[in-house]
């Protein structure tokens, strides 16, 4: 049996307060960040709305119109309009704002779907680099590589409003391009908490950058949706906007984050020592080639195969009806589409919500002793996993008949989300493999976007047509998946660090190395 046992050679009455810090300072860019990252990459899918010809003014194809009837939903709910045009956006003589002249594109279904899908081809490449990067050149420089990059690809779409209509190859570069740079995020940040957060202040610290995914995608089709309708080529401010978001956020993370405590300019001394006590690390960048992980103890680990595990369950899960909820409500519960809007509103809010608030807590009852991390962990990742199947259960009886017991699943599942990203699944990593939290991230990042990606390929080999019957094949399919995930966790899950996998072992092992390679050295002869 593992016993905790967290040793620190910083008195607790003398630990320094979070607030303020520069700890605390850096999670409040990470947020930042995140509003950054989610503002960019969700600017197409709403700006689309008004980027394509009103089908109803006959320029356009046919096969456009059903794709111009989703988008159109989707601007409605954000936008809690009922007088919002079928054709996704008001029309050019209503808009009388704006400094550019009012510009659509004849893309058919296939290319736009073609457009949007680039982000996605990007994204899931880039995952395992960004842990490997984070950990070799340090995080600091790979956030500020993304999202630098991000931006400039991000400002480069408004040459589309000079594009002919038809073309689409250089706006899904640009967007692919996008999608590389973000990858890397996730991953860079589990590296970066390794190394800034102590074990007790981790969900907090963790918790209040995660909360920017939420507020970074309503702000941005908020705003989307009111440039589309009031103003002319309102696509073009999304764009604009998003990128200039995320150049003022670089020059605030180039002058005021450090890689480590102990690269950190201003840091106070008492700050350095105090997370470096707990940490483990010496504040020395490692290069790590892939034949120095230790894939033997990483494969044989319980813990960290019941993370990957729950990892991939739940974003199974999650990925589906983030972009299914809409069409969930109304078409199954048959909530008008403006009353829509205020739903999901509320129930993002509550994810937000839930992940802050189960942070801050989780690390309040670890440090008054009331119970240890491994279950504080367990109890959030098991919330965070049971709840969802519970919820199944509930909407395999919801229709339009009991669509207040729908709603009120749908509030509950989005609020229980957010469990894991503030106190439980993303957070542990950092918690049992810290030495290599960035890279094992990344690998499980990968295969549960890829587990998403399925999920949406079944779901819409099932679902023929919109009915309670058909839906009710997945409530039972994502139910077992959710289940088996949360029961994996609770048997073998752990937020003890692996010893193999500490910054002291790892530092040690390489000192190893370095002498050996010293005392194995030739005599060198000198020469007269």
């Amino acid at each position: 049996m593992t016993i905790e046992n967290t040793k620190s050679s910083v008195e607790p009455r003398n630990h320094p307060r979070l607030v303020p810090s520069k700890r605390f300072t850096l999670a409040l860019l990470v947020f930042f960040a995140f509003i950054v990252q989610y503002s960019q990459r969700v600017n197409l899918p709403i700006a689309i709305v008004c980027m394509i010809e009103d089908p109803a003014s006959g320029h356009n194809h046919s096969s456009t119109h059903s794709i111009i009837a989703l988008k159109n939903e989707t601007l409605n709910i954000f936008l809690n309009s009922s007088t919002t045009r079928k054709s996704g956006c008001t029309s050019t003589s209503e808009k009388k704002g704006g400094f550019f002249d009012e510009k659509r594109f004849h893309w058919t279904e296939l290319r736009q779907q073609f457009l949007l899908g680039a982000y996605w081809a990007g994204y899931i490449f880039t995952q395992v680099p960004g842990g490997w990067l984070a950990t070799s050149i340090g995080a600091k420089w790979v956030y500020a590589g993304s999202l630098g990059t991000s931006s400039l690809a991000t400002l480069a779409m408004i040459i589309m409003h000079k594009m002919a209509s038809t073309h689409v190859t250089i706006a899904f570069m640009l967007r692919f391009i996008t999608g590389l740079a973000h990858g890397v995020l996730f991953p860079a940040t589990v590296a970066l908490w390794s190394l800034w957060a102590v074990p007790h202040e981790r969900s907090t610290l963790a918790s209040i950058g995660f909360c920017g995914t939420h507020l970074g995608t309503s702000i941005t089709m908020l705003f989307g949706g009111l440039s589309c309708r009031y103003l002319s080529a309102g696509w073009m401010y999304v764009f604009i906007t998003s990128s200039i978001l995320g150049f003022i956020w670089l020059a605030l993370w180039i002058r005021l984050t450090a890689d480590s405590p102990n690269s950190h300019k201003s840091i106070s001394d008492h700050e350095r020592d105090y997370i470096g006590s707990f940490t483990g690390h010496s504040g020395t960048k490692r290069a790590m080639s892939l034949a120095s992980i230790p894939w033997k103890n990483i494969i044989n680990s319980k813990p960290l195969n019941a993370l990957m595990i729950t990892h991939i369950a739940n974003l199974f899960g999650l990925f589906f009806f983030l972009t299914s909820l809409g069409k969930l409500l109304t078409q199954l519960l048959h909530i008008k589409a403006e009353n829509t809007g205020y739903i999901l509103s509320f129930g993002f809010f509550l994810t937000l919500l839930s992940s802050l608030l189960s942070g801050i807590a989780t690390d309040r009852f670890v440090r008054s002793k009331k119970v240890t991390l491994t279950n504080a962990r367990k109890i959030s990742n098991g919330l965070t996993s049971f709840i969802p199947v519970i919820c199944m259960m509930l909407l395999y009886v919801c229709d339009e008949r009991r669509y207040g017991l729908g709603i009120f699943t749908i509030l509950i599942f989005l609020a229980s989300s957010g469990l894991g990203y503030g106190s439980g699944y993303v957070v542990n990593f950092a918690d049992i493999v810290p030495a290599y939290s960035g890279v094992i991230f990344g690998i499980a990042n990968t295969l549960a976007s890829i587990a998403g990606l399925i999920g949406n390929l079944v779901a819409g080999a099932v679902i023929k047509k919109p009915v309670l019957e058909q839906w009710r094949k997945l409530y039972v399919m994502f139910g077992i998946v959710y289940l088996i995930g949360g029961v994996v966790y609770i048997v073998y899950g752990s937020a003890v660090p692996r010893k193999w996998a500490k910054f002291q072992a790892v530092n040690n092992d390489a000192k190893l190395e370095e002498n050996t390679k010293v005392e194995e050295a030739p005599p060198t002869t000198a020469k007269i």
